[in-house]
């Protein structure tokens, strides 16, 4: 027995018919070659996230999906065909298109936040904030839809499908959630203070729909998105906001003329007593009632299917991550609006968390993890919070910087991580499609050598 130790990739210990260092003598190492390729017993990953039954099974991952959209199947899909066939090189990594895409995002999102930081843009004069942001937000989110759908047609042209490609994708998405959701309040121009339910609604509906999604393929193995769905309607439909807002400006969305012109003359009378509704309150109460229909079918579904004992367990993280923020924001809603963006950052670091770890299960066939020690010191908060212990001040302000910077670096540094330890099972690199990969100390894959040695 051999075993070869690389503090950069961590140790790979195979089994040798000879002392002999030179990789031809790699014996049973790998049983396919290429990214399906999947490693037998007598490997060892000495991993410090995926286990080795994990490092097995993933390699042996096929996702099944399907989007039932119209407008995916009739304009989506065939411009980013056309973008991949007719513009995109060979050469360019399906995961370097998804980024392209997200940095697009983070640049609009660092737009808003430059000249909005608080998120409240009723508090400044309307003339002052360029309405280019909102123009330069829609053309984000379309660029980025556009390349979300390329990346994964490139990955076919070019054979370079594999398991990262798709945890790279959605990890993408759930970091994306945060951005649209933040700008889309301020060009609708909503005040977090007085618009509480339309800011929550806003920005954990898409991580409900999102998270249930996950959560159904899970149990089902297939990820079918609905009719009208978030990546299709969902991001087109956020797009066309943000232009309404760049062309008419963000007080179009406080205006209740939808309301008192054409839909009053047509309702009963006891709904003509009702308080005008904004053209805000009007969109963001159908969207709402579009998430819960479709996480109370998928709910209804899965449990019918798979038994409540077996799946509602995996449900109790976002249940939390639900839950605590609104107790938290009825006792004391200052903690949240003292630190906005913080706020926004450690949603979407908790958020990202939960959902990857459900995704690395589904993909490896583990057991999922619901114990999120993440959330424990949001639990803690809560807590002392309804309890009367804790206030807003500058203590609090200080443990939420804390408390979100470091879920923040350490996400990052899992996330690296796993990316890495994936790269190695199934080697190949995660920005590069045309340079083959080969482990330290090695002048080919042992892929390479086990088949020379078989040949």
């Amino acid at each position: 027995m051999t075993s070869r130790s690389d503090p950069k990739f961590g140790k790979l210990r195979y089994v040798s018919s000879t002392s002999n260092s030179d990789p031809d003598h790699v014996e049973n190492s790998m049983t396919t070659e290429g990214p399906s390729t999947e490693p037998t017993a007598e490997i060892r990953w000495n991993f410090f996230y995926l286990s080795d039954e994990a490092a097995e099974k993933l390699p042996q991952f096929q996702y099944r999906g399907q989007d039932l959209s119209l407008l995916y199947h009739y304009a989506l899909s065939p411009l980013a065909a056309f973008c991949v066939n007719q513009l995109t090189p060979r050469w360019l990594a399906p995961n370097s298109i998804t980024l392209i895409g997200l940095i697009f995002m983070i640049t609009s999102y660092l737009a808003m936040w430059y000249y909005v930081p608080t998120l409240d843009l009723q508090e400044q004069e309307e003339s002052a904030i360029p309405r280019w942001i909102f123009l330069w937000n829609g053309v984000a989110m379309l660029v980025y839809q556009t390349l979300d759908n390329m990346d994964g047609k490139q990955a076919r042209k070019t054979g370079s499908s594999s398991p990262l490609g798709l945890l790279f994708d959605h990890g993408i998405d759930c970091i994306n959630n945060v951005f649209g959701s933040a700008n889309w309040m301020i060009a609708m121009m909503l005040d977090p203070a007085r618009d509480v339910s339309l800011c929550y609604s806003i920005l954990f509906g898409p991580y409900a729909l999102f998270y249930f999604a996950t959560w159904e393929e899970f149990y089902t193995g297939e990820l079918i998105l609905p009719i009208f769905n978030g990546p299709s309607e969902g991001l087109f439909g956020g797009a066309i906001l943000s232009f309404v807002s760049w062309w008419y400006g963000p007080s179009f969305w406080q205006q209740t003329t939808a309301w008192d012109e054409w839909l009053i003359p047509y309702l009963p009378a006891f709904m003509q007593q009702i308080e005008s509704l904004r053209h805000a309150d009007l969109l963001i109460l159908g969207v709402s009632i579009g998430f819960v229909q479709e996480t109370s079918l998928k709910t209804w579904f899965v449990v019918k299917a798979y038994g409540p004992s077996r799946t509602l367990p995996n449900l109790i993280p976002f249940i939390i991550f639900l839950i605590c923020p609104l107790v938290v924001g009825y006792s004391d809603l200052d903690i949240w609006l003292s630190m906005p963006r913080t706020s926004l950052h450690l949603c979407s670091a908790l958020f990202v968390d939960m959902t990857t770890e459900l995704m690395m299960a589904h993909m490896t066939d583990q057991t999922y993890n619901y114990k999120r020690w993440m959330l424990i010191p949001l639990i803690a908060l809560t807590v002392g919070v309804a309890m009367g212990w804790v206030r807003s001040g500058r203590l609090t302000e200080d443990f939420l910087l804390m408390y979100a910077t470091g879920s923040v670096a350490f996400l990052s540094l899992r996330i690296s991580t796993i990316i890495h330890e994936i790269c190695i099972v199934l080697n190949i690199w995660c920005f590069d499609i045309t340079t083959p990969r080969y482990r330290f100390g090695e002048t080919r894959s042992p892929v390479h050598a086990a088949k020379k040695k078989d040949n």
